[in-house]
């Protein structure tokens, strides 16, 4: 048996997976922020010559 989609039903999906796209959106984004600062970060150490095997 082949189910159709009614229009809210198509609509309520549509309205759904651009919610999803929008979280996965800014889940990106932090993310690529996230490891722009890690590189940021171990640039400043290597610069500084910190020891990467030293203990805090």
């Amino acid at each position: 048996m082949i189910r159709t989609q009614t229009p809210e039903k198509l609509a309520q999906q549509q309205k759904l997976d651009r919610e999803l796209a929008a979280v996965l959106m800014a889940i990106s984004a932090t993310t690529r922020s996230i490891a722009r600062n890690i590189h940021l970060l171990s640039m400043q150490r290597h610069v500084k010559g910190v020891n990467p095997y030293e203990k805090r």
